[in-house]
């Protein structure tokens, strides 16, 4: 069976199903990301390249006021049937400056271009309040040598740590193949300082152990204007 190969941000649209399907993922990011942002009772939270909505209808249920963008038009219109086509912006330039007490970007930096990277920041800079908080997380550049964890399969780096790069991974759930863009966490926070956001603290999803190696799947950065 040929596996479906996701090698740019506009294609997750085609493994939505398997995204919704996801179990590993969601116990182990979803819910340290929850953790982190606490009671979020009527806080105002974007999730910037939300996907399907899987977390933004948890974030609801749990009282937040919670809107959502992606990219994908598809994405956006399945998020939209969990959350409301009221709480959906279409494009970026529909998000509003200066008003989330909370922002969340999960699993999109990794994926995009270098450029694209640094837009993003910057768009969720201006859209978080004076005393609010994003939270940027990916997976974990540190497992570039670690050839299998609970959700990816990767091939054995042909580049160093500190070198950006892309290679190519499968994910365990869903049996699907990403274009993953390696930098490393030093690289991520100049970007960060760069474009005028403190890092305020690195989080880690739990450890476990595979074959020998301690992982930490996923790094979570939280940060403040």
């Amino acid at each position: 069976m040929v596996k479906k190969l996701i090698s740019e941000e506009t294609e997750w649209s085609r493994v939505a199903e398997e995204l919704k399907a996801e179990k590993i993922k969601l116990a182990f990011y979803d819910n340290t990301v929850i953790s982190l942002l606490g009671n979020v009772k009527n806080r105002k939270i974007l999730d910037y390249g939300g996907g399907p909505g899987v977390l933004a209808i948890t974030l609801k249920k749990l009282g937040a006021d919670i809107k959502e963008y992606d990219i994908s038009e598809d994405m956006r219109k399945k998020a939209s049937e969990k959350i409301g086509e009221e709480n959906i912006y279409h494009n970026v330039g529909e998000i509003p400056k200066n008003k989330f007490d909370l922002i969340i970007c999960n699993l999109v930096l990794c994926i995009v271009s270098e450029d694209e990277v640094k837009r993003i920041v910057k768009n969720i800079k201006n859209a978080l309040n004076k005393k609010g908080f994003a939270f940027i997380g990916f997976c974990n550049p540190k497992l570039l040598d670690v050839q299998e964890t609970n959700l990816d399969l990767r091939p054995k780096p042909s580049h160093k740590y500190e070198e950006n790069h892309s290679y190519m991974k499968t994910k365990k759930e869903g049996g699907y193949q990403i274009i993953e863009n390696h930098r490393p966490i030093e690289w991520y926070e100049r970007v960060y300082e760069e474009l005028g956001l403190k890092l305020v603290g690195v989080f880690f999803t739990p450890e476990y152990k595979l074959k020998g190696k301690n992982i930490k799947d996923f790094i979570i950065f939280k940060l403040r204007k």
